[in-house]
């Protein structure tokens, strides 16, 4: 696979939260219950496109994950949902089929960012299910999506 960078726009998301650890069986398990509700979401700015948006609280070895997908501002969050901005930026852009997709987090970390001209920085990251994602298709392709920074603009001279 190969790094892609790409700039991306702001966008908020409305989804379901769980606080646990990277690759625990509790991030699957929460799909279905997000995906029965999705309905119960206003204003969806990206139809049949969702988010997996990893934060990691300061300070925790815990991983806080949201099935969300993107709305358009003045929609009404549901109960048992909350809303998150994820702030405009350079990103990541590689695609792994969901079957693959420990072995791309691992890729990215261990390779193709250390070979890249980018550092990550802190923010949220994403997982980026478009229109074609099929979950029962275990080829289907997920992006992942972490905030990035050119190596140079962190240097001093």
């Amino acid at each position: 696979m190969t790094l892609e960078v790409i700039e991306r726009p702001a966008i908020t998301v409305v989804g379901m939260n769980i606080r646990t650890k990277p690759m625990s069986p509790e991030i699957p398990a929460l799909w279905p219950r997000f995906v029965a509700r999705i309905g119960e979401i206003e204003k969806l700015a990206e139809p049949r496109v969702s988010y997996g948006v990893m934060r990691v609280p300061a300070g925790m070895q815990a991983l806080d994950y949201m099935a969300a997908v993107a709305v358009k501002p003045g929609g009404r969050i549901p109960g048992g949902m909350e809303s998150l901005s994820i702030p405009a930026g350079t990103y990541t852009a590689c695609r792994y089929p969901l079957s693959e997709l420990a072995r791309g987090f691992g890729e990215l970390f261990d390779r193709l960012l250390p070979e890249s001209d980018y550092v990550q920085i802190p923010g949220p990251s994403f997982e980026r299910y478009d229109e074609s994602f099929d979950p029962q298709n275990p080829g289907s392709l997920v992006e992942i999506c972490f905030p990035v920074r050119s190596r140079a603009k962190g240097m001093t001279a």
